[in-house]
């Protein structure tokens, strides 16, 4: 089984991930001018609808395999480690063929409730996904359970080259029947990218040579799936609960911008360039950083079970000031570029300014994911959930007043984001510092990386002027984030909140 350590892990998923949301987006970037707004609106609640449902039927299970692998494989139990791929795999089959039918069958529904009716035959073409995810997610699970994360990544980046290729396609293939059926096309992209990378993980697990079962573990099916169960129906239970909320929240906005007197195509569109071009850009960064808690779960939860605190608390140090020192100049460049960024992505600057409100957010929301990840495999399952539940109650509360003003419209999603994960980013870290022990160096962690982030911010508005009036597009916006990216960098070793030798420490692993 090969290992890699919990930065190798890190950066071989952030690889992938950014080369996934690079096709991504440009997927997304043709698709945006085949559907214009109303169509990525169409698209969007397909796709959040898919993302809900699937949530629903499978939340907490890949946690709980890669936690149960993580601790087995750290303990040599390789006979355990191999019955919980088999106990999961015949479990998500049956998940994944229940879910499919239920999406399918289930659309008009879905798409009423999420107050789109346009919406039905693009969740039916991306229903048959949820079959193919839950096969494999169990084999990815496993991987990642024993710190293999190359499989996740090239599975990864298949998977989102060829949803590039075939939603385009189909997309183009059924422009002339309408939008519901373009939207329709687009998303059965997700469908075959889903088919091809789960295949590739089955063949990789099929071909691996693997250790041999321990003659003297005796292991049955039932304990397996009992111990899966105990970590995923709670995670399962809470997962139902948030996505209930997602659900609330999304038809919250819908509801209250048409309540502030915008028109059904007005609101339409408001959300449409919002979720379509400003949330696109936010989540590249958002979903390039949460490798970090997919890396750090097996090395916390290996940890733990064999009572090695130490090299918990040093994994859960550095993942913390990881996600800090990535996500700041990612922010810093969402909030002060936000216009040049959407222009040379989609030639549409209708939504930077609600992408420069909402680029704070990118911080508080990867430490989040990071210290939810870190307490999930401590052993503190449900904590973070209720965590993210009053930073959702604050955010639906915001909201319902904001959204309705006529001024400040669906900026009142962008600016409750930013306050609720505040809440929830300061709410972990405490609950870290007291289940670990752990006690923040806040000047390392956030002062100095602060600092570092406004030399940056200085940079890029003493190069803009001069600049703009020399070059322009794509050679603009990279000259300017590679000379600001290159100043934070210098400032971070500046100021201590890295040094060389920390670097060569941790690439030894």
């Amino acid at each position: 089984m090969k290992r890699q350590s919990f930065l190798t892990g890190a950066v071989i998923l952030m690889i992938a991930n950014a080369i996934s949301k690079i096709l991504g987006a440009v997927f997304k970037i043709p698709l945006t001018y085949i559907l214009n707004e109303e169509g990525m609106a169409v698209f969007n609640i397909a796709f959040e609808v898919y993302i809900m449902f699937l949530s629903f039927i499978i939340s907490g299970l890949p946690f709980a395999i890669s936690k149960l692998i993580a601790e087995s494989n750290s303990r040599c139990e390789y006979g355990r480690v191999y019955k919980t791929v088999q106990v999961s795999t015949v479990l998500l089959i049956i998940i994944g063929i229940a879910g499919s039918i239920a999406l399918y069958f289930g659309a008009p529904f879905f798409a009423l409730a999420m107050k789109e009716e346009k919406a039905v035959y693009a969740i039916r073409m991306v229903a048959p996904s949820i079959f193919f995810v839950a096969l494999g997610t169990g084999y990815k699970s496993y991987y990642q359970g024993i710190s293999n994360m190359i499989p996740t990544a090239v599975s990864q980046v298949v998977e989102a080259a060829v949803k590039l290729a075939a939603g385009y396609y189909l997309a183009v293939l059924l422009i002339k029947f309408g939008v519901e059926k373009t939207a329709g096309g687009a998303i059965m992209g997700v469908t075959a990218g889903e088919i091809v990378a789960t295949a590739i993980l089955l063949l990789m697990y099929v071909f691996e040579k693997k250790k041999p079962y321990l003659r003297s573990e005796q292991i049955g099916n039932a304990e397996i799936l009992k111990e899966l169960l105990a970590i995923a129906m709670p995670l399962l239970c809470a997962s139902v609960v948030s996505n209930a909320v997602n659900i609330a929240d999304t038809t919250l906005v819908r509801t209250r911008l048409l309540d502030g007197g915008f028109s059904a195509d007005e609101a339409r569109f408001l959300y449409g360039a919002y979720t379509g071009y400003a949330l696109t850009v936010f989540h590249l960064p958002v979903g390039i950083l949460a490798t970090l808690g997919v890396s750090i779960l097996p090395v916390i939860a290996g940890a733990v079970a064999v009572d090695n605190i130490k090299k918990a608390r040093t994994a859960t140090d550095i993942g913390i000031r990881l996600a800090v020192m990535l996500s700041l100049p990612c922010g810093v460049i969402m909030y002060t570029m936000s216009g040049e960024i959407l222009s040379v992505l989609f030639g549409n600057t209708s939504s930077a300014q609600m992408l420069s409100v909402v680029a704070p957010c990118v911080v508080m929301m990867c430490v989040s994911q990071i210290t939810s990840a870190i307490l999930q495999s401590s052993g503190k399952i449900m904590l973070p959930f209720f965590y993210a539940l009053i930073g959702s109650a604050i955010k639906i509360a915001m909201e319902w007043y904001l959204v309705a003003l006529p001024d400040i419209n669906i900026y009142g999603s962008a600016i409750s984001s930013n306050i609720a994960y505040i809440v929830v980013m300061i709410l972990n870290l405490r609950a870290i510092r007291k289940n670990l022990c752990l006690k923040q160096n806040i000047m390392a962690i956030i002062i100095k990386p602060a600092l570092a982030a406004m030399l940056m911010l200085a940079v890029i508005y003493l190069l803009k002027t001069p600049l703009s009036a020399q070059i322009g597009g794509i050679m603009y916006l990279g000259v300017i984030s590679v000379v600001s990216g290159a100043a934070y960098i210098m400032a971070l070793f500046l100021t201590n909140a890295v040094s060389v030798g920390e670097v060569k420490k941790i690439l030894k692993g």
